[in-house]
């Protein structure tokens, strides 16, 4: 009875209790916000000390450091790989003069030599040279020849034939162009 007789401070023991009971509220939850975080991080940890990350995370290390150290070698074999591609585009572009070359060598006769040869993307310019006219007549028979069976040459054109009297044994020089077909 003594409590509904104070008039002064009716309600001071209950706003105190639910101040305290609030503040014991939040205590609880405090704790226990800390106890899970600590749990967590707990877990995290063992997590992480267990998983493959930092084997991983050194393996990279190392294989990085290997590939550190064999860079030089990286880079010349980069260097010989780029240059071999530009060997095979040169050659895949180059005009192949082995046929035409080997015909002509075929319908050379005994005594008869290349002084001199020219070639370009349509026509190759030869000049032999025969101590004897037939000989120079019979390569010339042979390479009309190829010409007439459009083999490799579709034209042959004389260019000069010309005698050499400067040396003891009389020279013929021959130069003719045979175009390509």
């Amino acid at each position: 009875m003594n409590e509904g007789i104070n008039l002064l401070e009716p309600n001071k023991k209950t706003t105190q209790t639910a101040f305290f009971r609030r503040l014991h509220t939040m205590r609880v939850i405090t704790v226990g916000i800390l106890f899970i975080v600590s749990v967590s991080s707990v877990i995290i940890f063992i997590l992480v000390a267990l998983s493959p990350l930092p084997a991983l995370q050194k393996q990279e290390q190392s294989l990085s450091l290997n590939l550190s150290q064999f860079q030089k070698d990286i880079v010349k074999l980069a260097l010989l790989n780029e240059r071999t591609s530009s060997i095979k585009n040169i050659v895949s572009k180059r005009q192949t003069l082995d046929q035409p070359l080997g015909l002509i060598q075929a319908k050379m006769t005994s005594g008869t030599t290349i002084t001199a040869m020219q070639t370009d993307k349509k026509s190759i310019i030869l000049t032999v040279n025969n101590s004897s006219l037939k000989s120079l007549d019979d390569f010339l028979n042979g390479i009309i020849q190829y010409v007439q069976e459009k083999t490799v040459f579709s034209n042959v054109t004389l260019i000069s034939l010309t005698n050499d009297a400067n040396t003891n044994i009389n020279t013929y020089i021959l130069t003719v162009q045979l175009t390509l077909l």
